[in-house]
């Protein structure tokens, strides 16, 4: 998987539940929706992480802010 179209697996999930919730006015949230965001945003992630040979820890130190740089780095913006 490509670095740009990791980012759209990531990204598009997100944007369809803002747009749902904005939609939808009046309406109770939309839980499976968002869990299926989640789902389908840690899929995403563990195929990167997998392509990239990363390993778990390092993986979860890239997704903490201030905590794994060059992880973060790897993780999102690497060449496969």
């Amino acid at each position: 998987m490509k670095r740009y179209q990791f980012w759209l697996l990531i990204w598009l999930p997100w944007l369809a539940l803002i747009v749902t919730v904005l939609l939808r006015d009046g309406a109770p949230f939309p839980w499976v929706f968002a869990i299926n965001t989640l789902i389908l945003n840690l899929i995403a992630t563990n195929v990167r992480r997998r392509q990239l040979g990363m390993n778990l820890a390092s993986t979860i130190k890239a997704m903490v802010p201030g905590v794994g740089y060059h992880e973060w780095k790897r993780l999102y913006f690497a060449k496969p």
